[in-house]
């Protein structure tokens, strides 16, 4: 009896030395359920946070690139005048125009209320422009005409894309030299470090003493408030150089093709010159001589088609590079591009033409006619226009400026003028039966079938053909005319870099 009572005190001492125990062991359980708890929150943050600092370093990385592409795209002349997309023209500057050395022009994008002043570069709140005194220490920065020049961007600040458009702050478009070269990465050819010479771009290279299309800088700033507060800036620069289609032409008239033919009328009036002897005011015309008519098959038996519709008393009319009258040449000195030589590639190159048109026309009901040209057109603003289809000429006595492109038929009125290229290119064939007139042609005419009467691709040439009936002053070779009217189509990316920047 005694032993059972020892037992029972020695249990119940035992239980009030453990009572509380489980308390103990719940609760540091439910403090580890918290500890883990606020680890998976915290984890969670910093991964919202990251996700977020990475989506936005990603939209001021393109935004900066949608920056140069603006300055890129706005440095074409395609664009319509009227709306200020051309940036010569938002600049109120020559058409034609780049900057020269030292000269930067600026496109801006300030959100409302904010200033962005990049020239400005002792004022850190207005997006100064600290990257110009990297490459051009000798020569700072312009802050005022004409050597800086500022529009604002076309980018829509309430665009749906949201910051993609708002977040970049300015592009600068400047001229490159060999000094300032260096910094971009980009080979020079003969480096001789003349820090006020304009690099041109010539045969797929940078040179500093070659005559060529001028090489430019396109410089984005790029600026956006990340999730945790701090700016975060991009800046992308591109090296681009104007391409152009460098279109040059054996002939004052170039039959490309087979069995191709040529008919002229009967008159003193009428002449096809192919030595350079068309200018205007800026240009003068060189030595250049091409032939009066070209044709690209020296074998083609229809050399009679052309001879033949010549009347003998006015060979002189015919007057360019060979010694015989009338100057009718095949395989003349200057040759037409291989692509050329092919209907598929004909085609293919009126399509680039075509695509890169300031204004395309698709006649329907009938053909094209002169109405139907931009008023936007002048000496001062040669244009690129594609017809795809005919185009009817007659009964106009104005002047086109410009690169003229027909896939079908071009009914040619004596009385219409063209200053520039007419291209035919499809149906090939140029047909006059209006009155005489006096309307001239200076540059050159290129006609080349590709195309049956009913559209189908042909496997050769065909018969190109120019039949006029009635007389015109002619088809004069002018260069002035040629070069003049070939824009560039794209400002070609020699090199991309993205440029180390700190935040405001």
């Amino acid at each position: 009896m005694k032993r059972c009572k020892t037992i029972r005190r020695r249990r119940a001492h035992r239980a009030a030395t453990e009572a509380g125990v489980a308390l103990l062991i719940s609760l540091f359980a439910l403090l580890l359920i918290c500890v883990v708890g606020m680890a998976l929150l915290m984890a969670t943050g910093t991964d919202s946070a990251l996700t977020g600092n990475y989506r936005s370093a990603n939209t001021v990385y393109y935004a900066a690139l949608a920056g140069v592409e603006e300055g890129r795209t706005r440095l074409l002349s395609q664009w319509p005048v009227g709306n200020n997309m051309n940036l010569v023209t938002a600049l109120g500057l020559p058409a034609g125009s780049v900057p020269a050395v030292g000269q930067a022009w600026y496109i801006l994008n300030p959100q409302p209320a904010e200033v962005v002043a990049p020239w400005d570069t002792s004022n850190p709140a207005t997006y100064p422009d600290l990257e110009w005194a990297q490459e051009f220490p000798a020569t700072p920065l312009p802050t005022t005409a004409p050597g800086m020049q500022q529009t604002n961007s076309l980018s829509a600040i309430n665009s749906p894309w949201g910051q993609l458009y708002t977040a970049y702050k300015w592009v600068r478009i400047n001229a490159i030299t060999a000094p300032s070269a260096k910094t971009t990465g980009v080979n020079v050819d003969n480096d001789t470090g003349q820090p006020t010479t304009p690099l041109t771009f010539v045969g797929n290279h940078l040179s500093v003493d070659q005559p060529g299309p001028q090489a430019l800088e396109i410089t984005a700033l790029a600026s956006l408030t990340m999730p945790n507060g701090t700016q975060s800036q991009r800046m992308l620069q591109y090296v681009a150089a104007p391409t152009s289609l460098n279109l040059t032409f054996p002939a004052a008239l170039a039959l490309d093709g087979n069995n191709v033919g040529f008919q002229g009328p009967a008159s003193p009036n009428f002449a096809i010159n192919g030595a350079d002897s068309r200018g205007f005011p800026g240009c003068v015309p060189g030595a250049t001589l091409e032939a009066a008519i070209g044709y690209t098959n020296t074998s083609d038996p229809s050399l009679g088609n052309i001879t033949g519709g010549i009347v003998p008393a006015y060979n002189a009319n015919y007057t360019g590079f060979g010694g015989t009258l009338p100057n009718v040449l095949g395989n003349s000195p200057t040759s037409l591009p291989a692509n050329l030589s092919t209907p598929s590639g004909a085609d293919a190159f009126a399509q680039l033409v075509a695509q890169n048109a300031d204004q395309t026309i698709n006649p329907s009901g009938g053909p094209a006619v002169p109405a139907n040209f931009s008023p936007l057109m002048g000496p001062g603003n040669p244009m690129t226009i594609a017809v795809n289809g005919n185009l009817d000429m007659t009964g106009w006595a104005g002047t086109g400026y410009g690169i003229l492109v027909v896939t079908g038929t071009l009914t040619y009125d004596p009385g219409a003028s063209w200053m520039g290229i007419i291209l035919v290119i499809g149906q090939g064939v140029v047909v006059s039966t209006a009155p005489a007139g006096t309307g001239e042609i200076d540059g050159a005419v290129l006609l080349a079938q590709t195309h049956d009467s009913s559209g189908n691709a042909l496997g050769i040439l065909g018969p190109a053909s120019w039949t006029q009936v009635n007389a015109s002053n002619g088809i004069y070779y002018s260069t002035c005319w040629i070069n003049a009217v070939q824009k560039p189509y794209t400002y070609k990316v020699l090199s991309f870099r993205e440029i180390p920047v700190n935040g405001p």
